[in-house]
């Protein structure tokens, strides 16, 4: 028997610096896809926009096809704000997914195969040449 709670929670904060903050945990997946882009369009829609979106994944449990076209319609709206999508704390799961699927240098603006390397200690993602900025 799985005692696992695998549903979804997507928690939006505005940061000090604009900076938004997105704490993601449980499955993100068909049921739960519309839940964290409606909690980042609120966002957007009102007050400032953010130029750095962050997502912080370390306590997602799965992502499936629905997850996965959640993401990348995210890093549409952000981009199509002026801001910039990060995917913090990804999960070994989701770094097979993204790189499966093609869409790893879209989504984290990095080529390549991530590995711990990528990490870096604020919780982004870089590759082999560092952070980026």
């Amino acid at each position: 028997m799985n005692t696992h709670d695998h549903s979804f929670a997507a928690e939006a904060v505005t940061a000090a610096d604009g900076t938004l903050r997105v704490h993601l945990a449980g499955d993100l997946a068909w049921d739960s896809a519309d839940e964290l882009l409606d909690a980042v369009r609120t966002r957007l829609a009102t007050g400032p926009r953010p130029s750095d979106v962050r997502l912080d994944c370390g306590r997602m449990t799965l992502c499936d096809s629905m997850g996965l076209s959640a993401l990348l319609a995210l890093h549409r709206l952000v981009s199509a704000a002026g801001g910039r999508l990060h995917l913090d704390h990804r999960p070994a799961f989701l770094d097979r997914l993204l790189l499966l699927t093609g869409t790893h240098e879209h989504l984290t603006g990095r080529p390549g195969a991530a590995g711990p390397a990528d990490r870096v200690p604020d919780g982004g993602t870089s590759g082999p040449g560092g952070p980026r900025s």
